[in-house]
Formats: structure tokens, C-alpha cells, sequence
């Protein structure tokens, strides 16, 4: 049985993102931010980084904003929280998320400048982290006689 070079190629690439995918986890977890979130309730986030800002998005349905505690230490974000009940009495059934949560994020390696934004709207945390500006630069290499 012959195997193509192609398919090898491919293989090879998926071993170094699986590789790649495992030490992520590992430094995670030796960061003590492999774990999501404590306690009953994991917000969902998305978190992406854009030219100019890194943003984080989470749905933290029922929460206040004075109960959401943001904390920016170098690369990590970690937004905490607490959703209180509503009702007082006897559940018969309770589906709806409530007590307190954290959530942790390694950043991507970016440097961060200004103040960080956020905004709680309809039950959706949006959390804004501005880049600095780039030091790159784009040179005009000028001929002679131009």
C-alpha cells in the first residue's frame, strides 16, 4: 500500500495543532486557568481580537452590572460575578442560572494601552481592550534621481 506525500503532509499538520492544542491546555491549567468558571453557573464568552482591540463577549443573563467585578491583570481577564434569585420560596423547578461565577482568559500577546471599556446590555457583557498601536511602520525606499 502506497501513501501519497499529501496525505503525510496533512497528518503531520494536525499532529503540531493537536501538539500545539495540548500545551495550551497544560500552561492553562498550570496557570490556574484551565477551569472556566466555579460554582454552578460557566457564562458563555467568545473572545476576539481585532487590529486595534481585544474583545470579550459574555452572556451573563439576570446579572447586574454593580455585581460583575472585571480585572485586568497583564494578559488575563478575569470577569466574576453573581447572579442573585429572583423569587423567595420553594422552587418547584429552577433552570435559570443564578449564584456566583468566574470566568479567566489568557489574552492574547498584545500590548494593551488605554482604558478598557465595558457594557452590559440585555443580559450581554461586552468587554473592550484596547491595543496599543504598532510600532511597525512601513518605509518608502526612494530611488536615485526621484
Amino acid at each position: 500500500m502506497t501513501v501519497s506525500w499529501p496525505i503525510i503532509k496533512e497528518l503531520m499538520v494536525l499532529k503540531e495543532r493537536l501538539n500545539e492544542l495540548f500545551d495550551e491546555a497544560v500552561i492553562e491549567s498550570s496557570l490556574g486557568v484551565g477551569e472556566p468558571s466555579s460554582g454552578p453557573f460557566c457564562p458563555a464568552a467568545d473572545l476576539y481580537e481585532t487590529d486595534n482591540e481585544i474583545v470579550a463577549i459574555l452572556e451573563i443573563p439576570g446579572a447586574d452590572a454593580s455585581s460583575i467585578d472585571l480585572q485586568l491583570n497583564g494578559n488575563r481577564l478575569r470577569v466574576a460575578g453573581e447572579i442573585a434569585r429572583e423569587a423567595e420560596g420553594r422552587y418547584v423547578r429552577m433552570e435559570r442560572p443564578c449564584g456566583s461565577f468566574y470566568r479567566d482568559f489568557v489574552l492574547p500577546q498584545a500590548e494593551l494601552s488605554g482604558s478598557p471599556h465595558a457594557e452590559l446590555e440585555r443580559g450581554v457583557l461586552t468587554v473592550r481592550l484596547p491595543k496599543a498601536s504598532s510600532s511597525r511602520r512601513k518605509v518608502t525606499i526612494m530611488e536615485d534621481g526621484a
